[in-house]
Order: C-alpha cells, then sequence, then structure tokens
C-alpha cells in the first residue's frame, strides 16, 4: 500500500486515510497534511521556505 507523508508531523498516512493534498501557493510543489494536523492548525513549511498554519 502506498502512502503519503504529512508535512507537519512527519507522520506516514495510507493513500486511503484521511488527508489532504495540495499544491504550494508559491512553488506548486505537492503538500499533504493529516486529518489531525490540519484540524489543530499545526504550522507547515514547505521545501521552497513557504510557512503556512
Amino acid at each position: 500500500m502506498k502512502e503519503v507523508e504529512c508535512i507537519s508531523c512527519k507522520q506516514e498516512i495510507p493513500l486511503t486515510g484521511p488527508f489532504v493534498e495540495f499544491e504550494c501557493p508559491e512553488c506548486g510543489a505537492k503538500i499533504a497534511r493529516c486529518e489531525k494536523c490540519r484540524t489543530f492548525g499545526h504550522a507547515y513549511k514547505c521545501e521552497c521556505g513557504f510557512e503556512g498554519p
């Protein structure tokens, strides 16, 4: 089974699990966030340096 990594907590999320994936507004890189980090508004930092809640 393939997985993605949450950009905030670095835990692996199964592709069947609850998560959101979107593009970085600065560079367009794919960003994945687990439901927990997204719900609690944990910060994340893209590889390009963009930071978001």
